[in-house]
């Protein structure tokens, strides 16, 4: 029975080492990024990700949800602007001139983009990373903030854009969430949620959790 369980520490043990060299190695393809972040748009795209990577360090093989402290100061876990980064690639139809001038429908296929756009320091005891993704038809990003560990302690969606080319062009045509970063670290983030705006300013606390510092919001949603 002891040789047992002393087999079972172990692999324990060691699956914890080889989950931490992996965050270790993640965060080596995020360059340090200087504050404050203006305008998270204008952040230098930097190394593609592998998705099943990234989901397995933010959400797969993490214990429990990330959490941020709402304006009331209760700790709660992230719904909104959460969930599994693109794995495979996206497919839609699309109409192709052929040379006689008629039309065919074809199947083009999208592949995602996951990128390290940036690791910031809002506490020297956690690894802040921002993760940019083009998706099919949105392009968001997201700051992380995680233990030394690799635990995935908070997280905020720093900025949500749609597309009106899609898959055909990456320019964003209309902003659902923006956020400025300071030089203090504070995140600025704003919301137009079909005309009901939010304000809010997140912080990151001692613990390693983001949280609301102040909340404003007005007008109401159309829809």
């Amino acid at each position: 029975m002891r040789k047992i369980l002393f087999v079972i520490s172990l692999l324990i043990y060691c699956s914890s080492c080889s989950s931490q060299v992996q965050f270790e190695t993640f965060t080596q393809e995020f360059e340090s990024l200087e504050l404050p972040i203006n305008r998270i748009l204008d952040l230098a795209a930097g190394d593609t990700l592998n998705g099943v990577l990234t989901n397995n360090i933010t959400i797969r093989k993490q214990k429990d949800k990330p959490q941020i402290i709402n304006k009331d100061g209760k700790y709660e876990a992230i719904k909104q602007y959460y969930g599994l980064y693109p794995e495979e690639p996206d497919s839609y139809l699309q109409d192709i001139e052929k040379d006689d001038g008629s039309f065919e429908e074809k199947r083009i296929y999208f592949q995602p983009k996951i990128i390290s756009a940036g690791r910031i320091n809002l506490n020297s005891k956690y690894q802040s990373l921002i993760i940019k993704v083009v998706g099919y038809e949105t392009t968001f990003y997201d700051l992380w903030n995680f233990s030394k560990e690799g635990k995935a302690l908070s997280v905020i969606c720093l900025f949500w854009g749609l597309r009106d080319g899609g898959p055909r062009d990456e320019a964003v045509t209309f902003t659902i969430v923006d956020s400025k970063v300071t030089k203090e670290g504070d995140v600025i983030w704003h919301e137009n949620a079909d005309g009901l705006e939010t304000f809010r300013t997140y912080r990151l606390n001692e613990e390693g959790y983001f949280k609301v510092i102040n909340e404003e919001q007005k007008g109401e949603a159309e829809f």
